[in-house]
């Protein structure tokens, strides 16, 4: 598999596409289509205190953001180098950890002091990729690394960071490719599939702050990357299976979720884990992959990737892609996704309902749900998606914008939600600000910054 194909896949169909301006994209921008001035959008809860962001051009730096402009405010930058993958705050905002992409590193930094403290190296083979970070305490820093540093297909470690003297305390090897992940209290849950590249059940991880490791067994739940068996061996369809994980944190509950497969409930107190099969399943792709006689460079990847946010009063939302491949017999590779729709799990009742059947993605601002996909077809070389579409949390249609645009997502400011869209959108190179209850536009945002304004999800 291609890194331009994987990087296509985890970049564009899960919706979660990218940045706007040149330097702070680096060598992610090379591999979308879209390239720069695509927006970097992320569900998160406005801060009370200062807005942050990541700037470039070279060399790239953290700057103070203008919350009314979405501009960088003059002054000094700090320094962060490669340090621009999964940041997460301090519970009382004065400090930032943030991770290196193939350096296996944390920077912190003081916001307070408007300075870099230091970087702690967390010992992995190859270098690594920091995917995430989570403060767990005013001193303790949770960080999770993937060796050799893509996409989440590598080894996975976790490392406690002392926060006050810099310095790494301890590491945990999980064995297993990180395929989801999301902070529960003090703690990290993550979702990891079988070792090496291989397709099979899943388990989760449970770390706590002092390096205790807990593990539950998801049978039911598949997930990796494996060759498809094939022809002609000299080439290959890579199958790749990605799927989902929400947090219950008042019920310490998990969900996880895939294609096809009954919901995976853990007890976070116990790591019980019960199966819910539901009135109909979660969407299901249809393999549509077709080749004859592939060449020896032609590789491709297909499978579904889910995504779980959990809503309250019982409810879980679910979402994703499904990518296909085909080549055929003069080694032409076609490569292209499909929206699994976004669907309302009642996990009282366990029954499932589609409420739109275009959506890629969903993230969810205050009360609402905001639906959208961007998804990428080689054949036609062109993005394609369906506008943006406003639910409320029981799933009542609220609104409608951009028309069948490729759009990106949402990210609270204030009161309102910024939105940005991919090449062949009319919001295209520019954010919309837009009333989240009602859809209203309310002033388009040119910026070229990456806005942190709250712990950055894990991104895959």
């Amino acid at each position: 598999m291609t890194s331009d194909s994987r990087a296509r896949r985890l970049l564009l169909v899960a919706g979660l596409l990218v940045l706007a301006g040149a330097a702070v994209a680096g060598a992610a921008s090379e591999h979308k289509p879209g390239g720069p001035g695509a927006l970097r959008l992320q569900s998160a809860l406005t801060p009370a205190g200062p807005l942050y962001g990541i700037a470039g051009p070279s060399p790239v730096g953290l700057v103070r953001v203008d919350p009314r402009t979405l501009r960088a405010r003059s002054g000094r930058r700090v320094p962060l180098a490669a340090h621009t993958f999964g940041w997460s705050f301090s519970p009382d905002r004065s400090r930032l950890a943030i991770g290196s992409d193939g350096g296996g590193e944390v920077r912190l930094v003081d916001l307070d002091r408007w300075r870099a403290l230091g970087d702690v190296k967390i010992r992995v083979a190859r270098g690594g990729s920091v995917l995430a970070t989570a403060w767990v305490g005013p001193s303790r820093v949770l960080a999770v690394v993937v060796s050799p540093g893509c996409c989440g297909l590598g080894d996975t470690t976790v490392a406690g960071i002392d926060a006050l003297r810099h310095r790494l305390l301890w590491q945990r090897r999980l064995g297993g490719s990180l395929q989801d992940g999301q902070r529960f209290r003090r703690s990290l849950v993550l979702v990891l599939g079988p070792r090496g590249r291989a397709l099979g059940p899943s388990r989760l991880a449970l770390v706590g702050p002092g390096g205790r490791v807990r593990f539950a067994p998801l049978a039911q739940i598949r997930s990796g990357l494996q060759g498809s068996s094939m022809q002609n061996p000299r080439g290959f369809i890579a199958d790749i299976w990605n799927p989902g994980s929400a947090v219950d944190a008042a019920g310490a509950r998990a969900f996880v979720v895939q294609a096809g497969a009954p919901v995976a409930e853990v007890d976070l107190r116990t790591l019980r884990v019960r199966y819910h099969t539901l009135s109909q399943p979660i969407s299901f792709f249809g393999r549509l992959h077709d080749w004859l006689e592939p060449r020896a460079e032609a590789k491709a990847d297909e499978g579904p990737m889910r995504r779980a946010l959990w809503l309250g009063q019982g409810r879980l939302a679910v979402t994703g892609t499904d990518e296909h491949a085909r080549t055929d017999a003069t080694g032409n590779e076609a490569q292209w996704a499909t929206p699994a729709g976004l669907e309302l799990i009642d996990t009282r009742r366990w029954t499932i309902r589609t409420i739109d059947s275009d959506a890629a993605s969903a993230v969810r601002i205050g009360g609402m749900l905001l639906a959208s996909s961007m998804l990428w077809d080689s054949r036609t070389g062109k993005l394609t998606g369906s506008g943006l579409t406003g639910y409320t949390l029981d799933g009542t249609r609220a609104f409608h914008r951009y028309g069948e645009d490729p759009i990106s997502g949402g990210q609270q400011i204030g009161t309102s939600v910024l939105v940005g869209g991919g090449a062949g959108s009319r919001i295209f190179g520019r954010g919309a600000l837009l009333d989240a209850r009602t859809g209203r536009e309310l002033r388009r945002v040119k910026f070229d910054i990456e806005l942190l304004v709250d712990d950055q999800p894990f991104w895959y």
